[in-house]
């Protein structure tokens, strides 16, 4: 993160905690001082970077958040003072990257941005039988993590992408009763995606009632990070995918028609959840039973 965000996120932090506002949460805390107990300042730094996962973890140090007071902390104990936290850490501690601002006249304020994504963090107890735990921060109290919570620190944490349609049309001639959709579909994604075929659908609705058609659909894409591997389809940074569907219908049906809805919808191969979208497509006017090939293009704002 950028030192000057870091400053900024700090500064709203303590904002909140001068007017009395609950400031201090599962990922954000606020010391008066350095801690002398260096053991201690380890475990609650390990349990507040577990129950991050991946968030954004803080220690501000210097400021009363009970008393409503920037005291100030001196920044030069740092280099000191973190080697001594870091040695109660089995293997991995957490990353590191500070700012130091002064918040007023001699009342300087030390943050520590704490990296929370090589969880789990493992604290050293130094005492037997149990001389190893894995810390979970839980509101304001630090205790032992639950089975439940080790489970999600081993489990990725999916980000779900960001997507929309770019241009879509549909076809429908006189000649064949088969309604086709195509359309470039711009998936947005900072890690590896799946997207395999049987946890894919779409469908179409039209009309008053809403009359819905089930279309079947493929992928087809020339972007180097999308490939496709036995009907599943890998993304690996943002793509753009191109979707085409079909689906038999009755003609007499779309006489009179001019608007369809085309629906999406695709099961992430990696965690089982479902993203959607949709698109609204009109056509120009065309005199009814007259037509032998009508054309809808995506409506656009």
């Amino acid at each position: 993160m950028l030192k000057q965000r870091l400053e900024l996120n700090a500064r709203a932090a303590i904002e909140r905690a001068l007017q009395g506002a609950q400031s201090e949460d599962s990922f954000v805390e606020f010391k008066t001082q350095w801690p002398v107990d260096h053991g201690k300042a380890a475990r609650q730094i390990a349990a507040l970077c577990n129950a991050a996962r991946g968030s954004e973890a803080m220690w501000i140090v210097g400021v009363d958040e009970k008393g409503r007071y920037v005291k100030g902390a001196p920044a030069e104990e740092l280099s000191s003072w973190w080697p001594r936290v870091e040695s109660h850490f089995d293997g991995v501690a957490p990353g590191l990257t500070t700012v130091a601002f002064d918040w007023a006249p001699r009342r300087t304020v030390v943050v520590l941005s704490l990296q929370t994504d090589n969880a789990p963090y493992v604290f050293v107890t130094k005492k037997e039988p149990y001389s190893r735990e894995i810390p979970w921060r839980s509101g304001e109290r630090t205790r032992s993590a639950r089975r439940g919570e080790v489970l999600e620190l081993l489990v990725p944490k999916l980000d779900m992408p960001g997507w929309e349609f770019v241009s879509a049309r549909a076809t429908l001639s006189q000649h064949s009763p088969t309604l086709r959709f195509e359309g470039d579909l711009y998936l947005e994604t900072n890690q590896p995606l799946s997207l395999p075929h049987h946890r894919c659908h779409s469908y179409a609705t039209y009309g008053l009632d809403s009359e819905t058609v089930d279309l079947a659909f493929s992928f087809r894409t020339n972007t180097r990070d999308v490939r496709a591997v036995e009907r599943v389809v890998r993304v690996a940074e943002p793509a753009v995918l191109h979707v085409s569907a079909d689906a038999d219908v009755e003609l007499d049906a779309f006489q009179d028609l001019w608007d369809l809805h085309w629906h999406l919808v695709l099961g992430l191969g990696l965690s089982g959840e479902e993203i959607s979208t949709s698109v609204r497509l009109t056509t120009d006017a065309v005199p009814p039973n007259q037509f032998t090939r009508r054309v809808w293009s995506a409506l656009k704002p």
